[in-house]
């Protein structure tokens, strides 16, 4: 690491959070890595999540009229002042050496504009296995390709542009990936865990499976059409 090391913006949407995100909180304020600023943006909370944030005087607070998950992250990377940004889902929670390995890593390869970790995947207690979990999500660390392992140079952000807000609650993540890709940007893949994710009832309904596999397809052929209007 260099002696001066780089402000790292951390944005976490919040929505209706109050279950978990004194651990998603607690994860970051034990993190291994200084300095950091944390952006708290509440999506139109209806429920005691502004009460149990209330307790933490180190963050900044923005409430918004809920508007989802990709708009949140977008008033937060607009409000941020870090040179390097990097996102948490409230019902997630990192590792103490997060930042450490990702920043290090950045530091280490000034050409890469963005890296990508691997997510411990994990069932919260009471909730059954969804059945299209397979069971070494469970019990091995996954590569992965969202938000909750992404961290991001601010350059590359005034590259690429933006999270997609058309995509309110799947696949802004996997949106702007391709478009990363598209523009060239090198990235890395990390082997180390970055993010432990939660499984519970709320956020793999069949609703949201059949959501993010619609929106797959939607991304394919826009990026498609991207490339062959490119080729003109």
């Amino acid at each position: 690491m260099t002696a001066n090391k780089p402000l790292v913006s951390v944005i976490m949407p919040l929505y209706n959070s109050e279950r978990y995100v004194s651990d998603a909180l607690e994860s970051v304020f034990k993190q291994d890595y200084q300095p950091f600023e944390v952006i708290l943006i509440n999506d139109g909370s209806t429920d005691r999540t502004v009460e149990i944030i209330g307790k933490y005087d180190n963050v900044r607070y923005i409430y918004q009229t809920n508007q989802g998950a990709a708009s949140a992250r977008n008033t937060g990377v607009a409000s941020s002042s870090g040179e390097i940004i990097t996102f948490l889902d409230s019902d997630d929670f990192w590792p103490t050496n997060r930042l450490t390995v990702t920043i290090r890593y950045l530091d280490r390869h000034p050409e890469v504009g963005y890296v990508l970790g691997r997510q411990m995947m994990f069932v919260e207690s009471g909730c059954a296995v969804p059945p299209w979990v397979k069971a070494e999500w469970l019990t091995a660390p996954q590569d992965a390709s969202n938000t909750g392992v992404l961290v991001v140079r601010r350059v590359t952000f005034d590259r690429v542009g933006l999270l997609n807000t058309d995509y309110r609650r799947s696949g802004e993540d996997t949106e702007w990936l391709v478009r990363a890709s598209e523009a060239g940007i090198p990235m890395a893949r990390l082997p180390e865990i970055v993010l432990h994710k939660r499984i519970h009832g709320e956020n793999l309904s069949v609703q949201m499976i059949q959501m993010r596999k619609d929106n797959l397809m939607r991304i394919a052929r826009e990026s498609i059409r991207r490339q062959q209007e490119s080729e003109k």
